[in-house]
């Protein structure tokens, strides 16, 4: 088996994070899985035939955790994240749903990557993290990159929106 290395977008991610808040607590982060994790199919193991791992948890003593799930909705690699009993997919864009698993991920944000080569090489920054968001004043009616941005923000907050870039009733 090849020897395990962390995703390079996960790894930007971690950077990321670690620059815009360099005195958070550290002691939840993790990326490569443990005997449990080895037990079961999980994106915290390994690739058999790459090494790569697919996912990563940070601690949410320290960080804002809404800007750290607002940049991990709104990255195109993320396929899933889970936090405090709730789990995004990307399939259901980012409409959170209670999270069933056996770890509720209180103490931590957890971010799993799709499996492709594209989104564990993609180069593109983890905004809000890496850089502040400005928008336009938005309006009902309004559709597009910003109203997708705004969604995924309420959402780290605790709202249940689809993030779609339409401005509508909800």
């Amino acid at each position: 088996m090849p020897s395990p290395y962390l995703a390079p977008s996960l790894a930007r991610a971690r950077t990321a994070i670690n620059t815009r808040w360099p005195g958070r607590d550290h002691s939840s982060d993790g990326w490569i899985g443990d005997k449990a994790h080895a037990a079961r199919t999980s994106d915290h193991n390994p690739d058999k035939v790459t090494g790569v791992v697919r996912a990563i948890d940070v601690d949410k003593d320290g960080v804002h955790v809404p800007t750290v799930l607002a940049a991990l909705f709104l990255h195109p690699a993320i396929r899933y994240v889970i936090h405090s009993r709730k789990i995004w997919h990307a399939s259901d864009r980012f409409k959170p749903k209670k999270y069933t698993g056996s770890n509720t991920h209180e103490g931590h944000i957890h971010g799993s990557i799709q499996h492709t080569k594209t989104a564990e090489n993609h180069k593109g920054g983890w905004a809000p993290i890496d850089r502040a968001f400005v928008w336009p004043e938005l309006k009902a009616g309004m559709k597009g990159m910003h109203v997708g941005e705004l969604q995924a923000f309420l959402n780290g907050h605790g709202a249940a929106l689809s993030i779609d870039g339409d401005f509508g009733p909800g």
